[in-house]
Order: structure tokens, then C-alpha cells, then sequence
């Protein structure tokens, strides 16, 4: 039987066509996998480009108009002002080679758009910018061939975004770590506190940058915490200051042993006013962290005003504790050292040098004094009536009678003059640079404040105490340590035999 060919007219049915993916398919069902790939094609279609172009070529232009249509923005680099540039989402800026991209105009545009590649158009990019741009061309390539260049140049500058990025990091890591070892190399290389705080804080401040800063550490016998050091406009007015546990940011810190940055001083409650008004300077912000050594905090670092007027970061926070870690256990170090030195030449009851010492910078001042033709001056003093208040009260209420002798004494000389308790009851002071005259009157307001002082009223009683003194100079009465000590303790004698009490010069 003839079967009848279908007409192939519009109004005729759809045929039904066999395909290897699909087999043979219904046409409703056909049409619908039809429809869902157009939806789908049109789904993945390339979207338009943006380009703004940097050109006063009107050819180049009308060639990138054609291809990019509605999504080409232009600007004449000869007569462009930064202030007519709209930031946009560009795909690429595209720059032609030219006087103007000399000038400065493509740095300009790499600062002011970092997320978006340039390319080059026409004669070689001059080898200033050369590392600037993401791609170079040397013709307007067909639509097509535009889109994918400019999809290379957007992977090319990310990659190159990346790239320096993570150059950068390394250079900022291997920043932190060369000063974390010069922190480290330093602090442990010297022991002495003084030293290692300023090899900290030099170190610190190469790094967070600020306006003043101060290291406050923790009194052991008080609890207190003292300006140990400060550097500012006014630092050296804190170095008298005392802050009591729990007491403003450093306290709290202290306290706590926890780390804090406060970038506006007016909102934060802990905030001591009372500093600023002691030294005349404005607290703007502060990054202030523990001194932690062996579990233990000794001080805290306080950092006051980024420079600037930069606000303090995490990034600042976790860069100064990465840094005072291992500078504390360096400055706990040098302290100790110190302490065992001092305990090497201190006097265990009066708190003292004792006469090992003395004998040791007696030396080195004599030495001083002879090659810089200087004067020197010692006060020797020996106590009168010691004897019965030890017999009257016990030795407990004797010793505790040297101790506030010492005290006396230490409070009316100057801070770079040296006392000692020689042996028993007998003291000496020892003068650098100073001559008859001033040693005389030295002496003269010990033996005073002697007299005025009121003895053990801590154990209810109220003792007198008066001593004699004696007092030769270099170089006139010896160029010796034995000589000078000899002539004083003559004098100091003269006096015991004359009726105590007074002061003499050797003769």
C-alpha cells in the first residue's frame, strides 16, 4: 500500500526526527528541550563590555564604537581633568601610547582604579609604566578576539594583584621578623633594664609609629606601677608618677593581663584625665599591652597617638604582642641581673652599699678625678650613744636604728653620690666633684637631720641619735682610697674626742 508523504508546508505537523540523544522523541516533548536550551543559551551569553579608553585618535575610537556600541566611555588624555573621571565598572581601561600616558596620567588611574586592568594601545609602553599595564596591543582586534584579551588581561591583573600582595606580606613578615630578632639579639645581649627598654621601644616604634609611649612596671613592694621610662614631648614629667593597680588603661592592663586599643580616649571610662593635665599633652588613643614573663606580669607598654592621626589596628595590637613577648622575658633578665649585682655590694640591713663596693668606686672616682683633674670629697660619721639603745632595747630596735640612719642619710646627698655603711655603726658618703665647702655642708645637713629625727616610733618609743663626722678631700689630704679613708676617720676621732656631735675637716 502507498503511504502518503506529509507536505512540508508550515501548517503541516512537525516531523519527528530520530537523534541519538534523544531517540525518538514526542514533539511536544522535543519543543520543550527546545525551549529550555534557548533559555539556557541565553542564559550563558557574554555579557557587554565596558571599556573606558584613553585616546584622541578618532580612528581608534570609531573602531572600539563599532565593537563595544553603548559600553565604550571616552576620554581625550590631552585634555582630561581627574576630576572628570566617574569611577565605573569598567572592564579594562584601554590607554593609547602617547605624550599623555607619560605624564603621570596612567599611574594616576592604576591608584584611583586598583580592581581594574589597563592595556595598552599602539607604540610600546614607555618603561616607567611598562610593569603597570596588563596587556599591550598594537590593533583593534574583531569583537570576539576583544572579549577574550580582555578576559586574559582581567586574569592577568588578578594574578599580578595577587602576586604583589603576597610579595608585600612576605616583606612585611620578614620585616617584623628581622626586628623581633634585632628586640631578641639586643635585649639579650645587655643587662641592663634601662638599655633593654630603649632597644624595645626603638624597635617598636620603627614599626607602629606614634607620638609618645611609655614602659610602666610593676613595684614589687607597692603593687604600684611606675613610669619606669617615657618618651614624648612631656615623658620625663612621669617619671615620678605612680599608678595604683587597676587604675586607668595602663592599670587595667596591668590588672587584667589583657591587651586593649581605646582609638577615642573621650568614650572609654578607664581613661585617667589627671595625666594629660600633668603634662600638658593630648591623649588622643592608646594601644597598651602586657609585660608577661614566666606567667607573670611585670609592666605593661603603653602607646600613645599613632602617627598621623592614624588609628591603632588589630594589626598594630598583634605586631606589638608578637614583639614584647620575648623583649619581657629579656627585661625580667636584666632585672634579676641586676638585683643579684646589687645584692652582691648591698648591705642586707640598711639597704646599703656595703664597703666592698665602696672600696671598688672609691677607686674608679679617684682615677676619674685624677685624669679629668677633678675633686672628690669623703664623709666618714660614726654614731653616738649606738651602743645603748642596743643595750636598752635589744638588737632588733638597734638594727632597725641603722636602717632609718641609712635613710637620713640617703635623703640629704644627691642622687649620683654613693652611701655606706662601712661596718657596725659607722657610715660613709662619698662625694664626686665636690670640694671642702660642699662636702663640709653635706656633712653639716646629715648631722642636722640627724638631730630633728625621732627614732623607732614605729615600736612606740622615741630615741635620739647624733654622730660624728670626718671629712678629707682629694687631692689634698691623699691620691689614695686608704689615704682619703684614714684622714676622714682621724677627723671623725677628733671630733669623738672634742665632744662628739660635730663635723671636722683633716687636716
Amino acid at each position: 500500500m502507498r503511504r502518503d508523504t506529509p507536505s512540508r508546508s508550515k501548517s503541516s505537523p512537525v516531523k519527528t526526527v530520530s537523534h541519538p540523544s534523544q531517540g525518538n522523541v514526542p514533539p511536544a516533548t522535543r519543543k520543550k528541550t527546545t525551549k529550555r536550551r534557548t533559555k539556557s543559551t541565553r542564559a550563558t551569553k557574554t555579557p557587554p563590555l565596558r571599556l573606558a579608553l584613553f585616546s584622541h585618535s578618532p580612528k581608534l575610537q570609531r573602531a572600539l564604537s563599532s565593537i563595544v556600541r553603548a559600553g565604550l566611555t571616552q576620554f581625550d588624555p590631552t585634555r582630561f581633568r581627574k576630576e572628570d573621571w566617574v569611577a565605573a565598572p569598567y572592564d579594562a581601561i584601554i590607554v593609547e601610547q602617547g605624550k599623555a600616558a607619560e605624564n603621570g596620567l596612567v599611574r594616576w588611574l592604576r591608584k584611583q582604579n586598583p580592581g581594574i586592568p589597563l592595556i595598552a594601545y599602539g607604540a610600546n609602553a614607555v618603561p616607567a609604566a611598562r610593569s603597570i599595564y596588563a596587556l599591550h596591543l598594537n590593533c583593534v582586534p574583531q569583537r570576539a578576539v576583544l572579549s577574550s584579551i580582555i578576559r586574559d588581561a582581567q586574569r592577568h591583573h588578578e594574578a599580578g594583584r595577587k602576586a604583589t600582595e603576597l610579595s608585600r606580606r612576605l616583606h612585611e613578615t620578614s620585616r617584623k621578623l628581622q626586628v623581633l630578632g634585632d628586640i631578641v639579639s639586643t635585649a639579650n645581649s645587655v643587662l641592663e633594664p634601662r638599655h633593654v627598654l630603649n632597644a624595645i621601644m626603638s624597635q617598636i616604634q620603627e614599626l607602629i609609629p606614634s607620638e609618645a609611649w611609655s614602659i610602666l612596671l610593676v613595684d614589687e613592694e607597692t603593687g604600684d606601677l611606675t613610669f619606669e621610662m617615657a618618651l614624648g614631648e612631656k615623658g620625663p614629667d612621669l617619671t615620678t608618677t605612680r599608678i595604683k593597680m587597676g587604675e586607668g588603661v595602663a592599670g587595667w592592663v596591668a590588672q587584667t593581663g589583657e591587651p586593649t586599643i581605646v582609638n577615642d580616649v573621650r568614650r572609654d571610662r578607664r581613661f585617667q584625665h589627671r595625666f594629660d593635665e600633668l603634662t600638658s599633652f593630648q591623649t588622643r588613643a592608646i594601644l597598651c599591652a602586657p609585660l608577661t614573663s614566666r606567667g607573670r606580669t611585670i609592666g605593661v607598654v603603653e602607646i600613645i597617638n599613632r602617627a598621623q592621626g592614624g588609628r591603632f589596628t588589630r594589626k598594630d595590637m598583634t605586631l606589638l604582642l608578637t614583639m614584647v613577648g620575648p623583649a619581657a622575658i629579656a627585661l625580667e633578665n636584666a632585672i634579676l641581673f641586676q638585683k643579684t649585682q646589687r645584692l652582691a655590694v648591698t648591705d642586707d640591713l640598711t639597704k646599703l652599699y656595703n664597703s666592698r663596693y665602696l672600696n671598688s668606686f672609691l677607686e674608679e672616682s679617684i682615677a676619674r678625678a685624677e685624669k679629668e683633674n677633678g675633686r672628690l670629697a669623703v664623709v666618714f660619721l660614726d654614731l653616738d650613744g649606738f651602743k645603748s639603745i642596743n643595750d636598752q632595747h635589744g638588737h632588733l630596735c638597734g638594727s632597725r636604728s641603722l636602717f632609718e640612719v641609712g635613710t637620713l642619710i640617703r635623703r640629704a646627698v644627691r642622687e649620683e653620690d654613693v652611701v655606706s655603711r662601712y661596718g657596725g655603726d659607722e657610715f660613709v658618703v662619698v662625694l664626686p666633684e665636690t670640694d671642702g665647702d660642699g662636702a663640709l655642708a653635706v656633712a653639716e645637713r646629715i648631722r642636722e637631720s640627724l638631730n630633728a629625727h625621732l627614732f623607732l616610733e614605729d615600736f612606740g618609743l622615741e630615741e635620739r641619735l647624733s654622730a660624728s663626722f670626718g671629712v678629707s678631700l682629694y687631692p689634698e689630704h691623699g691620691r689614695s682610697p686608704q689615704y682619703l679613708m684614714q684622714k676622714a676617720d682621724q677627723a671623725m676621732y677628733s671630733v669623738k674626742e672634742q665632744g662628739k656631735d660635730a663635723v671636722c675637716l683633716a687636716s
